[in-house]
């Protein structure tokens, strides 16, 4: 919601979400990568990145083709360098409940409200712009939508959305001091 209750414009698109043409389970259908690409430029910082070689950073608990492999949270509560976009793509739809045990987790992330207050902290101080990929439709303080695709499956599966937020504005105070006010 913009001043006074006014939601601002953004633009809205909805595309079949196409098939998962890799080997990996939770790899990006041809559509999802095809918007990815057209959107993402200069330094990008990719969160739950799985087998995606998109990004400069990757960041995975155990997959291969991360340039980092470790827990999201402990990067980000580490992390202080600037990124032009972060692709967000938390584990959202995994049917085997275990596979989600090495997030300590047994459900979405998006569900956690401790991962969100978190993750959405560091977005604020470290990013201008997110492509989040999740059941849900975020926003950030200081970020307003762009553009939100809905992305259909078909049949009686959940829709997904892919969220690109932009930064308008940092916040008023930077981070380090933010973490010492806490600490005191």
């Amino acid at each position: 919601m913009g001043i006074g209750g006014v939601m601002k414009r953004f633009d809205l698109e909805a595309l079949p979400m196409g098939v998962n043409d890799g080997k990996y389970a939770g790899s990006f259908t041809s559509t999802v990568k095809s918007i990815i690409k057209s959107v993402l430029q200069g330094s990008v910082l990719h969160l739950y990145s799985g087998s995606s070689f998109m990004g400069d950073e990757r960041v995975d608990l155990a997959h291969p083709n991360a340039t980092l492999n470790c827990k999201v949270e402990e990067f980000i509560g580490n992390d202080r360098r600037e990124w032009d976009w972060c692709l967000l793509d938390p584990p959202y739809a995994i049917s085997q409940k275990s596979k989600l045990r090495d997030y300590e987790e047994v459900g979405s992330l998006s569900g956690n409200v401790a991962w969100r207050r978190q993750i959405k902290e560091y977005l604020r101080h470290h990013v201008d712009n997110v492509l989040w990929l999740d059941f849900c439709a975020p926003t950030i303080l200081g970020f307003g939508r762009q553009k939100l695709w809905l992305l259909l499956p078909g049949g009686f599966h959940t829709v997904r959305v892919l969220s690109w937020l932009k930064r308008e504005m940092k916040p008023l105070i930077p981070r380090a001091t933010a973490d010492e006010m806490v600490e005191k």
